[in-house]
C-alpha cells in the first residue's frame, strides 16, 4: 500500500479520534443540563454512536496505519523514542478508556434506565465524566504532540 495514503487515512482517523473525544464530553455535558429523561436518552443514543464509531473505530485505524507506515518506510522503526511514546501512550489512553469510561458509562446507562437525574450520585458521575473527559484528551494531545513533533530524529 502506498505510504501517501497511509498517512493520509492516518492523520483523518487521528483527527476522527480527537474530534470524537471532544465530541462525546459535549454530549455528555449535554447529558447533564437535560432536565428531561427524553433530552438525556437522545444525548446517550448520540454518545453511544460516537463512543462506538470515534473512540474505538477511529484509534483502532490510527494504530493499524501507523504500525503499517512503520512496515513499509525504512525511515521509521518501532525502536525510536517517539514511536514507542506514542504506542505507550495510546495502551494507557485505551485501558483508561475501557475501563473507567466503561464504569462511568455503565452508571450513566443505570441512571437513564431509572430516570434518576437528580441524585448527588449521578451528578458525582457527571464531574467524573468531566475529570476523566479532561485526562483523555491531554493524553491525545500527547500522542499528537509525539506524532508531529518526532523529539529525537
Amino acid at each position: 500500500m502506498d505510504y501517501r495514503l497511509l498517512l493520509l487515512v492516518h492523520i483523518l482517523a487521528g483527527m476522527a479520534w480527537v474530534g470524537g473525544a471532544i465530541f462525546i464530553q459535549a454530549t455528555l455535558f449535554a447529558a447533564r443540563r437535560s432536565q428531561s429523561p427524553e433530552g438525556v436518552d437522545r444525548v446517550m443514543r448520540s454518545f453511544a454512536w460516537a463512543d462506538t464509531w470515534l473512540a474505538l473505530g477511529a484509534p483502532l485505524l490510527v494504530v493499524i496505519t501507523g504500525v503499517a507506515m512503520v512496515l513499509i518506510n525504512g525511515a521509521w522503526s518501532f525502536e525510536q523514542a517517539w514511536i514507542l511514546g506514542s504506542i505507550g501512550l495510546v495502551i494507557v489512553y485505551e485501558v483508561v478508556a475501557m475501563t473507567v469510561g466503561a464504569r462511568l458509562y455503565r452508571q450513566l446507562e443505570d441512571a437513564r434506565a431509572q430516570g434518576n437525574f437528580e441524585t448527588p450520585g449521578h451528578a458525582r458521575t457527571m464531574r467524573a465524566w468531566g475529570r476523566l473527559g479532561a485526562v483523555l484528551l491531554a493524553l491525545l494531545m500527547a500522542i499528537v504532540g509525539l506524532m508531529v513533533l518526532k523529539p529525537g530524529i
